[in-house]
């Protein structure tokens, strides 16, 4: 048989559902964006007078005023906001479980027309109670192809930071469109191998030990990622700790593997728990067809050895277990994530602390 059949030849993978690779992330309030361009709102829990406030600015409560308020129910539809402006929402609740409290909360996921896996990090809790900031951070894949609308939106955001996790010969074959920010940093992080044999070693593993291919994703995330590019995490953990640089952009191909772990990282240090850690890491499934549709190109050049697009499911799912593994290593090679980070990426205790403060808020 020769090599270009082996593949062809060998037993075909069942499909998987993506969604079903999803984690609850149980959050107390949730924004979506309905096809009618109504922002639907629920929560956990229900109480005799919910009142929702929305403003521009989450850092600013003063800011934000009355739009809604209603009694005994779990959710709200507000509509007549301008869909060119990001809005927030504070959740206020009197009577029920919740009474006295309030809750932010945004759309997670940007409504940019070309953007891919563009979300906000903010909106997480804490294990003692405090609430990452929502609009310092967001995440994405290629942001090659965002539209005038795409830009202009991310204009009014205020991008300051945009890291970019590519690969050289990535950044140069499809550069970034930023969006007119005056002072906006560009600062490439490159999450590449420095071994010239990488790409053949993982076409091997593609095209003739596909049943291997969760276990390369994983030797991408440890031996590439953490243990070879420590330097550049440093940079990125480096970077948010300096308020300047905020809202920062981080973003590599699909937003899904460099990025996933990096805020993974981000996120835990902060004190996320990591079952919410993994919810957000898995939201990326999401986005699995536009993954799909990202490889179609690529495709046609593995044709000939006959694979597929369903061949390559396994690489485009994000799964738990995957991320599992890598802080998996994290603990069996360093000990801890705080002695990954200070001892071999070299982050320091003040940049750690300096994140909290910039990070971190009490509702």
């Amino acid at each position: 048989m020769s090599i270009l059949n082996l593949f062809a030849a060998s037993e075909k993978p069942r499909q998987k559902d993506p969604r079903a690779f999803i984690l609850p992330l149980g959050e107390p309030v949730t924004v979506t964006r309905t096809e009618d361009g109504f922002l639907h709102l629920k929560w956990q829990e229900s109480a005799a007078r919910i009142i929702v406030h929305v403003g521009t600015n989450p850092d600013d409560l003063t800011e934000m005023a009355p739009i809604v308020s209603v009694c005994e129910t779990r959710e709200a539809m507000v509509a007549g906001l301008d869909t060119a402006v990001r809005h927030y929402f504070r959740v206020e609740f009197r009577g029920g479980v919740w009474d006295g409290r309030s809750f932010m909360a945004a759309e997670r996921i940007l409504p940019l027309q070309k953007g891919i896996n563009f979300r906000d990090v903010g909106g997480y809790y804490t294990s003692d109670g405090q609430m990452v900031r929502w609009g310092k951070l967001y995440r994405a894949g290629s942001i090659s192809r965002l539209a005038e609308a795409d830009l202009a939106y991310l204009q009014r955001i205020g991008i300051r930071l945009v890291s970019d996790l590519r690969s050289l010969h990535e950044q140069e074959k499809y550069p970034d469109r930023l969006p007119a920010v005056p002072g906006l940093v560009e600062r490439p992080l490159p999450m590449e191998s420095v071994d010239r044999w990488e790409r053949l070693r993982g076409a091997y593993t593609i095209f003739l030990r596909k049943r291997k291919i969760d276990d390369y994703l994983l030797d991408g995330y440890t031996r590439v990622v953490l243990d070879g590019n420590a330097r550049h995490v440093r940079d990125f953990f480096q970077q948010l700790a300096d308020p300047a640089l905020l809202p920062a952009l981080i973003h590599c191909t699909a937003g899904k593997d460099r990025t996933g772990l990096l805020v993974a990282l981000l996120l835990l240090i902060l004190g996320v728990p990591e079952q919410a850690v993994l919810a957000d890491y898995t939201m990326s499934n999401l986005f699995y067809d536009q993954f799909r549709n990202g490889i179609s190109a690529e495709l046609k050049q593995v044709a000939p050895w006959g694979v597929n697009m369903d061949d390559l499911q396994d690489l485009l799912l994000v799964k738990a277990k995957t991320l599992q593994g890598a802080l998996a290593h994290l603990s069996q090679k360093y000990g801890s994530l705080e002695n990954y980070l200070q001892n071999h990426a070299g982050v320091s205790n003040e940049t750690i602390t300096q994140l909290r403060q910039n990070w971190l808020v009490n509702l």
